[in-house]
């Protein structure tokens, strides 16, 4: 753990320059008074009545902390922090600074190396002290322990949907959402799809069935231009024979298939007899 703390900071100067960093990622945080708003409202008034000087705010919204390079208020506080500009960061909850054990430690290390302090309001403690040190790391570990406990979760509830028939995208060529449960058919994105298996099943080829959607214009769901490997994807992908897949099982979906079971099967054996890496998912599909 670090050894320098806010003592070092108190001999070089008498007005604290504090930055308050706050985050949120989703609408039920919000709801649980965890805000943008009220995590300001409530470090401004803790800084304040500790006539700190607050250069800054830093803000990060809709962002998860399970890492930081994705986070621009965070890249950016810590090059002040590394330019010396700030002595001390608050932070509402250290949940909101990080849930990712490696990226505390990581943090900790550069904030000592330019003596800046690390206070957490709600839960009153930072790393002005030993103790204040120890328990910041234990917090770490159970904040990274709640993000696997959730992505977890998350897992099994993708894999429930998939087994009641329910979509488990939200993007896919050919179709449109309907509803949050399942999917309809898009009918000239449709064509598309259909034409791509029809191609595969005369050419067996990749790269001709490719270039054959250039020429016709045929894009991706975004407007992208055809691969031989986005061409590979769109063919094993079972929600055509209407069926969802989640980690390698299949399941009857709840929605209208755009290509026959047979068809897709004799696709994905002819994929595999030219050596293609698929999944050989046809061999769970009766037809």
């Amino acid at each position: 753990a670090p050894s320098r703390g806010l003592g070092d900071v108190y001999k070089r100067q008498s007005v604290m320059r504090a930055a308050i960093y706050i985050r949120v990622s989703t609408s039920e945080q919000a709801a649980e008074g965890y805000s943008l708003a009220a995590q300001r409202k409530s470090l401004m008034q803790w800084c304040n009545g500790r006539a700190y000087d607050v250069t800054g705010v830093y803000a990060d919204e809709g962002i998860s902390a399970k890492d930081i390079k994705h986070r621009p208020a965070m890249l950016q506080l810590l090059s002040d922090v590394q330019a010396g500009e700030i002595d001390v960061v608050c932070v509402w909850a250290l949940s909101r600074l990080t849930r990712s054990v490696a990226d505390l430690y990581s943090v900790w290390d550069l904030f000592a190396a330019h003596n800046c302090g690390l206070i957490s309001y709600t839960e009153a403690f930072g790393t002005t002290t030993p103790t204040g040190r120890a328990m910041m790391g234990m917090l770490g570990i159970f904040a990274q322990m709640e993000r696997e406990f959730t992505a977890e979760r998350v897992s099994a509830a993708i894999a429930e949907r998939a087994a009641q028939g329910k979509r488990t995208c939200n993007e896919v060529l050919g179709y449109d959402l309907d509803g949050k449960d399942s999917l309809k058919i898009n009918p000239a994105e449709a064509e598309r799809v259909r034409y791509i298996f029809d191609r595969y099943l005369e050419y067996r080829n990749l790269s001709a069935v490719a270039e054959l959607c250039r020429l016709r214009g045929y894009t991706g769901k975004r407007g992208r231009v055809q691969t031989a490997e986005s061409i590979r994807r769109i063919l094993i992908c079972p929600v055509y024979a209407g069926y969802n897949s989640y980690k390698g099982q299949l399941h009857k979906g709840c929605h209208a298939p755009i290509i026959s079971v047979k068809d897709y099967n004799r696709v994905q054996r002819i994929l595999q007899q030219r050596g293609k890496r698929v999944r050989i998912l046809y061999q769970q599909i009766k037809g």
